[in-house]
């Protein structure tokens, strides 16, 4: 044990408070042998910090015995695992359809919008309009105008 007894673990810990913690520096400035004690407190906890932790429900078992009777005992508990923990196939199949969405998503975006549906020319003379007309109607459609015959506007062979 140091000179600074349990002062040293909570300074290694960082849980000293300004002053505390310049009072221990100072004595550590002057002292080999808890420096060396400092130098052991690092390295065990680098060691314990490592290391795999201990199961939650042996974690609780200690809390739960370690508190006072009668006083409520609060565990921390770990993350919660996903809906799919421990269902690898669920989770191949559900990565495989993602990726399947993704890709024929990507494919549509990439071809683009369906072709344009061929559109019929116009005839900007009118010209099919006028022998439609002409063939259909043997006089002139104007009113105070007077009733002209209309010529065949097809010759027969």
């Amino acid at each position: 044990m140091s000179h600074l007894g349990g002062d040293l673990t909570a300074f290694v810990d960082g849980e000293l408070d300004h002053a505390a913690r310049e009072r221990v520096l100072v004595h550590l400035a002057r002292c080999p042998a808890c420096r060396q004690e400092v130098d052991l407190l690092r390295g065990l906890k680098s060691v314990l910090g490592s290391g795999p932790s201990a199961p939650d429900d042996l974690t609780a078992r200690i809390l739960a015995g370690a508190a006072a009777p009668g006083q409520p005992v609060l565990v921390a508990r770990g993350p919660r695992p996903g809906p799919l923990a421990g269902h690898a196939r669920a989770r191949r199949t559900a990565f495989g359809l993602g990726a399947l969405v993704l890709g024929v998503g990507g494919a549509l975006a990439l071809a683009g919008p369906p072709p344009a549906a061929p559109v019929a020319p116009v005839d900007p003379t009118s010209a099919g309009f006028v022998v439609e007309h002409s063939s259909t109607a043997y006089e002139v459609p104007f009113a105070g105008t007077a009733v002209v015959p209309a010529a065949d506007p097809l010759p027969s062979r």
